[in-house]
């Protein structure tokens, strides 16, 4: 009878500590890692010219506003080209009411022939019925033809000149088109000129002089929301072999502790799946809570320490 309770009692013990062992068969992975900036975004500078305004308070502060403007070429032949351009759209605006105009007249000029036709053509043919009845004589019939026939060409010289007044109206339409997209050139060319913030953020590589020169492409600066930030880790491949058992995998959390002793949460949004072949190591990424990622700096070193699913 004792060894049958001792048997049971050896049981149950032995079922409490398989289930405390599974329990604790977590193990926290601890890492280190370097604190980079998530979607930076590089600003270049879209024309070649000389610096001639800069934003002091982005310079001064590594700070910027959506739309703010950092950076500004020369803009003295841009604002020349713009204004030329201007000017000639007046002008070919002008030369559109000019063709307007020509045509109001011509249509007029149309008008006017004609009605000078039917009269023509009424006298001719009553000079004809007068002819016939012997009243007139051929003289006078010649003269009432010859009036008809002067008054038909009359009617076809103002309608040609109809039609070369529309004709030249598209010709000034066409011309106004071309003026406009040029004059949206010349804005463009003015408009690149000008180096302005996406979004808001914080400025890298910002160091513009008044006076260099620049050339086309080149950097101007970069620019990071602060609170978008990750963490970029190296893990072994060997400690990857129990992946869940360390909390290494994408969605689980961590906590990403700087050298003052202050953590910040953060969640595994990548862990590679392709090797460094000498050092047999695989990239991963945590990205930081927005709450205190701005507070930690671009590059800085810190540690890493896996959480277990049931404490997240």
């Amino acid at each position: 009878m004792k060894n049958f309770r001792f048997c049971w009692l050896a049981l149950i013990l032995s079922i409490i500590s398989s289930t405390a062992f599974s329990e604790n068969n977590f193990r926290s992975l601890s890492l280190s890692g370097t604190v980079f900036a998530n979607n930076e975004t590089s600003l270049s500078y879209q024309t070649s010219g000389c610096i001639a305004e800069v934003s002091s308070q982005s310079l001064t502060t590594s700070k910027t506003y959506q739309g703010q403007i950092l950076v500004e070429l020369d803009d003295r032949n841009a604002v020349l080209a713009l204004k030329t351009a201007q000017a000639r759209l007046l002008d070919l605006e002008a030369s559109v009411d000019d063709s307007d105009f020509a045509i109001e007249v011509a249509k007029a000029d149309v008008g006017r022939v004609e009605e000078e036709f039917q009269f023509v053509q009424r006298e001719f043919e009553r000079t004809k019925v007068l002819f016939e009845r012997g009243l007139v004589n051929e003289t006078t019939l010649e003269a009432a033809e010859r009036r008809k026939l002067e008054a038909t060409f009359s009617v076809q010289r103002a309608k040609e000149a109809l039609s070369r007044s529309i004709s030249s109206k598209t010709r000034s339409l066409i011309a106004l088109d071309i003026g406009k997209l040029e004059l949206e050139g010349r804005q463009l060319d003015l408009d690149e000129l000008i180096v302005r913030a996406p979004h808001d953020g914080i400025l890298l590589d910002f160091e513009p002089n008044i006076g260099d020169c620049v050339s086309q492409g080149s950097l101007a600066a970069k620019v990071y929301r602060p609170d978008e930030k990750s963490v970029e880790t190296f893990i072994f491949v060997e400690q990857l072999v129990n992946a869940e058992k360390i909390g290494v995998a994408v969605g689980n959390s961590v906590n990403v502790i700087r050298t003052n002793g202050k953590a910040c949460k953060g969640i595994f949004s990548l862990v590679g799946t392709q090797a460094d072949l000498e050092s047999q190591n695989v990239k991963a990424t945590i990205d930081l809570d927005p709450a205190c990622a701005p507070l930690m700096f671009l590059n800085e070193a810190v540690k890493i320490e896996t959480v277990s699913k049931n404490i997240n």
